[in-house]
């Protein structure tokens, strides 16, 4: 196995690194010192998401025993307490769990006013509008926090607000065109988001998160025109330029995932396009399957080793 702890020693020898510097570096190299942050990051993250499906599970099994006025002020003063726990956290050196438990708040928040709409109807036949107050509202917290998830709570809310529905990838072959249209809407506020969120705060973290967002937005516009017959070669066509441009992103920013992006939505695309041809016949439709995703899987592979040669 290659360790570099012999030339970390002489470093250390030479001057050139202090004491503390080599002994924590050997140790990384000796896996004396093993980092659990990743573990640690997917932990709180699945107890945030517990949390927040428990709620739900033990608000609609006593939904009647506990009241509506009860359970919209309950979940109410949990996010609140979130908050100010937050909020109280702010100028207090930063740990792990409190971005997630700003996560939590706004969670909590969205299922609260979620929950008031659908009980008391306060927006009426408007009630969608909700979602855009949640997208401000998240995009609000998101920057006074500084905070990844929550601004990607505020990118959902707004695409709910628009009509778009991403709860399961199946749920893109029942998508009606219009909903390729919002997607594209939905691609492009979220760019224009980013250039003004890039010209005003030039130290600005959020970049990245803008261009996933509107990348899986656009492709999934592309994709949910590929699966209707009458606007399937377009589909495809703008599905394939969209690949195009974010492999050639992914080349540009060192961003991986964008080339999967690109063969997974491309795929996709194509996919419909040869299968229609195909009239959908039981044996071509599978041997073309099979043979389709072998070389998405190679294009991919490929594609990313590439990647990390010229990075």
């Amino acid at each position: 196995m290659l360790s570099l702890e012999p030339e970390l020693g002489r470093l250390r020898e030479e001057g050139l690194l202090d004491d503390s510097t080599a002994v924590r570096l050997i140790a990384v190299e000796r896996r004396d010192v093993v980092s659990v942050y990743a573990e640690l990051r997917l932990l709180t993250w699945a107890g945030v998401m517990l949390v927040s499906w428990g709620v739900g599970l033990y608000i609609s099994k006593h939904l009647k025993d506990i009241g509506p006025v009860a359970i919209v002020s309950i979940i109410g003063l949990a996010s609140l307490g979130c908050y100010a726990w937050c909020f109280f956290k702010r100028g207090r050196a930063a740990a792990l769990v409190d971005d997630y438990i700003l996560l939590l708040a706004a969670l909590l928040a969205s299922a609260d006013l979620g929950y008031v709409e659908h009980v008391y109807n306060l927006l009426g036949s408007s009630w969608p509008r909700h979602f855009l107050l949640l997208a401000v509202l998240h995009a609000v917290i998101a920057y006074i926090f500084k905070s990844r998830l929550v601004l990607s709570l505020s990118i959902a809310s707004l695409a709910a607000w628009l009509g778009i529905e991403h709860r399961t990838f199946d749920a893109v072959f029942d998508a009606p065109i219009e909903t390729a249209m919002r997607a594209f809407v939905c691609a492009a506020i979220v760019v224009v988001w980013r250039l003004i969120d890039r010209a005003v705060r030039r130290e600005t973290t959020f970049s990245t998160l803008f261009d996933h967002s509107a990348a899986n937005l656009a492709f999934w516009g592309g994709v949910t025109l590929a699966v209707h017959d009458d606007t399937r070669l377009i589909g495809c066509a703008i599905t394939i330029a969209l690949a195009v441009a974010a492999t050639q992103y992914a080349r540009r920013m060192r961003e991986g995932t964008f080339v999967i992006y690109a063969w997974v939505y491309g795929t996709i695309a194509i996919d419909n396009v040869v299968c229609d041809a195909l009239k959908y016949e039981r044996e071509l439709t599978a041997l073309y399957l099979v043979i389709s995703t072998i070389a998405a899987i190679v294009g991919l592979w490929i594609s990313h080793a590439r990647l990390r040669r010229t990075a």
